[in-house]
């Protein structure tokens, strides 16, 4: 049980604080796919957390609710140091 936890917590950590080594967007287009994609997983864990009944899974819904929005956060807040304008990546893709 531990190890699966330890696992669980490995991942999601991993997740929200992607490894430097990593190359991070540069481009637009790029940072507009990623944030939206962001956008959707946090809309997801928002219904899912809607849907729950189980009193036993709540805080779990709660942590990916959590998590799914503070990446999407950063990510809007790393677009914006980059100085890109998200708005006008959504107008040049026609969206």
């Amino acid at each position: 049980m531990l190890k699966k936890l330890a696992e669980f917590f490995l991942n999601m950590s991993e997740y929200l604080f992607p490894s430097e080594e990593k190359e991070v967007p540069r481009q637009p287009e790029d940072y507009f796919f990623l944030v939206e994609q962001a956008r959707r997983e946090w809309q997801n864990a928002k219904d899912k957390f809607d849907q729950i009944s189980d009193p036993d899974l709540i805080d779990h819904a709660i942590y990916n609710l959590e998590a799914a929005e503070r990446r999407y956060i950063y990510l809007l807040k790393k677009a914006k140091e980059e100085g890109i304008n998200l708005n006008c990546v959504a107008d040049e893709r026609g969206n």
